[in-house]
């Protein structure tokens, strides 16, 4: 973005400011922005609210922020709670707080650490962290790296690698997740090189499938091998 012409918007305290273009946005306290933003970075301290869209190269959340339309940025790191009142495309998101999304969520990185809550689907080249997270789509991405610590849930789950393991909690993570059981719940999977455990899913296809510990599937189905390890149930398999 071009920084001519562009001043910086400062709202320390309490305040609020319209709308428009700027190169800096920084928010100390409670700040209300009314109208679509856009600008180079926009970062937030205390409790923030946007009526409108914003767009933005960087956004940098610590404490609360809500934006009550669509969000595009470049990065994304949020170390409290974001919420988008519709889709968020961004090229990285590192999500170290809490992240609810009413729409689609879509870009290239989404390094979980936390709770994500999309209401549509999810779709990246690279899903991975530990945390919890909700998805009433699909979530798609060419590698799934998941260790639960809470009930996460999607519609189904595609991608090329797709692994989900089972850690002990932590009290590096927030205290609501830790007090939750870590598992997930999924009506269908489909990858190449599928591992799962803690996940109850209906059908789970793909070439090369295991499944572990604490997982209930009700069908695999598997083109090159399928490994069915201790602690694990699976109802019925067949090779395609």
């Amino acid at each position: 973005m071009d920084n001519n012409n562009r001043g910086d918007l400062v709202i320390s305290g309490s305040g609020s400011a319209s709308g428009g273009l700027y190169a800096n946005v920084k928010i100390n306290g409670e700040g209300k922005v009314y109208g679509d933003l856009q600008c180079n970075q926009m970062k937030t301290n205390g409790a923030s609210e946007v009526r409108g869209t914003v767009s933005s190269e960087s956004i940098i959340v610590n404490g609360t922020v809500k934006i009550q339309g669509r969000v595009e940025s470049g990065k994304i790191n949020i170390h409290g709670e974001l919420r988008s009142g519709g889709d968020l495309t961004c090229r990285d998101v590192k999500c170290h707080g809490s992240a609810h999304v009413k729409g689609r969520l879509t870009g290239e990185l989404v390094d979980l650490e936390g709770e994500l809550i999309v209401q549509d689907d999810c779709e990246t080249e690279t899903f991975a962290g530990k945390g919890a997270f909700k998805i009433g789509g699909l979530l798609n991405a060419g590698e799934i790296d998941l260790i639960l610590y809470g009930p996460s849930r999607a519609r189904d789950i595609g991608g090329e690698r797709i692994t989900v393991r089972k850690r002990g909690l932590s009290a590096m993570l927030n205290p609501f997740i830790a007090r939750l059981v870590p598992h997930l719940d999924v009506d269908t999977i489909e990858g190449d090189e599928i591992h799962l455990e803690n996940t109850k899913a209906k059908i789970v296809r793909g070439s090369r499938v295991t499944i572990g510990v604490g997982c209930e599937i009700d069908l695999v189905e598997y083109k090159e091998s399928f490994t069915p390890l201790k602690g694990g149930k699976v109802h019925d398999s067949r090779q395609i």
